[in-house]
């Protein structure tokens, strides 16, 4: 009986250390709980300026420390705004619970412009830079998502092989864009003949200079001038044709050839002695001058006669020898001062006095043929003398003298200053006055030397067109203009 009632107390033991041990690893595993809160995500991230915000979020889950098999989602709740207009920092908060677990986290967002500016470089296939040239810009334009277009904040330098584009944007964010530079020579040099005449065919008369005033221009070499070769002769003294080729190479295996045909042919003969709708009255004014004596040569070599109306600021010997080489001699003025002769009527004559004396000095005869300075349509003398160029034109008459005035402008006093501009000038205005039934009364000033350059191409241009070269007399159309003083 007591043995019995000891292996039941044993029993009894026995069960209730396993009844205690299974209630101590129950409360473990009820008790050994934990709540994880994990980011999706860094904790610090960046996010453009203007651009929307996507929170990435978070995950909670409560799990068994001891058995990790038993877990469980739970809810996380998320707080916080982020400002995508305004740069700064702001903070998003995540908080997750179950039952007694809490856990809190937090994300910073750092809102900022980290985009780079976009440059974009236009581009030929096709181009390239010659050699000794800097390089032509093909053109760029540079963009920014925030800033909008940066081009004019592009900064352009070189190293001589490579463009360099570089941009920042304000939030000092760079952008750069490099170019290789392509060098090439792919053009021969250009030949140009500056004497008027066509590439392959000119013509000249016998007796004159043939200077084709031949030049090379090279795109990388530029002027190349001093490498032309020239094959052939001209002998302008003896009437024919003749054939010259001019050759001219560059360093890099271009070359370029013209052929030209030279036509030498006699002066045509100025017939002159009759006033008409071909006649061309070569005037010149304000000298004598540096240039008088070669355009004297110049006029002579056409038999061709002019008329000068003089001034006092150049060597009076010249006067005598235009009119000793057959030209009229007229007077200008002496001075040549507006304010002055045209103070009054008496200063303009006194003016006038003074310079035909000169003439009459040089050539024993006084001069009946006058041009007002400026014309006698000049309005400068209203500044000094209102309508005294109405007396003056009625004074000049009663004193028997004949002023002159012109119908064609080579221009060479105002804003041109090339022998070019000149002969078209006169060309164009001759054409003009004759297809309307009037002589040409040619402006010019010999104190111009463009201007007496372009005299040899006007008398070639006016024989070869049938026009007949005169100077003016007391009977000459006057080439009247309208009186505005």
């Amino acid at each position: 009986m007591k043995h019995r009632r000891k292996r039941k107390l044993r029993r009894w033991a026995v069960v209730s250390i396993a009844i205690a041990a299974a209630v101590i690893i129950a409360l473990c595993i009820i008790t050994h709980f934990t709540l994880r809160l994990t980011l999706r995500g860094d904790p610090h991230v960046f996010q453009q300026v203007n651009e929307t915000y996507v929170d990435p979020g978070a995950d909670a889950v409560l799990t068994n420390r001891i058995l990790p098999f038993l877990h469980q989602k739970a809810e996380v709740k998320t707080s916080g705004t982020v400002n995508v207009d305004e740069k700064g920092l702001y903070t998003i908060q995540y908080e997750a619970g179950k039952g007694r677990y809490h856990k809190r986290a937090e994300r910073i967002v750092e809102v900022r412009d980290y985009h780079t500016p976009e440059i974009t470089l236009t581009s030929n296939p096709d181009a390239y830079t010659p050699y000794n040239h800097d390089y032509q810009e093909e053109g760029y334009s540079a963009s920014d998502s925030t800033d909008g277009d940066l081009t004019g904040s592009v900064s352009v330098t070189t190293d001589g092989q490579y463009m360099k584009y570089t941009v920042r944007n304000s939030a000092g964010n760079y952008a750069v864009a490099v170019r290789r530079i392509v060098y090439d020579d792919r053009e021969a040099p250009v030949l140009s003949f500056g004497d008027g005449g066509d590439d392959s065919d000119v013509t000249v008369f016998a007796g004159t200079t043939y200077d084709p005033g031949v030049t090379a221009l090279d795109d990388s070499e530029d002027d190349v001038t001093n490498k032309i070769e020239m094959d052939g002769s001209v002998d302008t003294s003896t009437p024919g044709d003749y054939t010259v080729t001019y050759t001219v190479s560059d360093s890099y295996g271009h070359s370029t050839a013209i052929t030209r045909t030279v036509h030498v042919i006699p002066v045509p003969q100025n017939h002159s002695g009759r006033e008409d709708a071909k006649t061309i009255y070569l005037t010149f004014d304000d000298g004598p001058s540096d240039n008088t004596r070669r355009l004297l040569d110049i006029l002579d070599q056409y038999n061709v006669k002019a008329t000068f109306f003089t001034t006092g600021r150049g060597d009076d010997s010249l006067i005598g020898e235009e009119y000793r080489r057959g030209h009229t001699v007229a007077v200008h003025t002496e001075t040549h001062n507006y304010a002055q002769i045209y103070a009054s009527t008496d200063a303009y004559w006194a003016d006038f006095n003074r310079q035909n004396a000169r003439v009459f000095q040089q050539t024993g005869s006084y001069a009946s043929l006058m041009r007002f300075p400026g014309g006698s349509s000049n309005t400068v003398s209203a500044n000094y003398c209102s309508g005294i160029m109405s007396t003056l034109t009625q004074q000049a008459s009663a004193k028997g003298l004949h002023y002159f005035d012109w119908n064609v402008s080579s221009g060479d006093a105002g804003n041109i200053d090339s022998a070019d501009q000149v002969f078209d000038n006169i060309t164009n205005g001759i054409s003009s006055v004759s297809a309307r039934g009037y002589p040409a009364v040619v402006l010019q000033h010999d104190t111009k030397s463009f201007s007496v350059d372009a005299v040899s191409r006007v008398i070639e241009w006016g024989l070869a067109n049938g026009y007949h070269f005169e100077k003016l007399g007391d009977n000459s159309f006057t080439a009247h203009h309208h009186i505005n003083n």
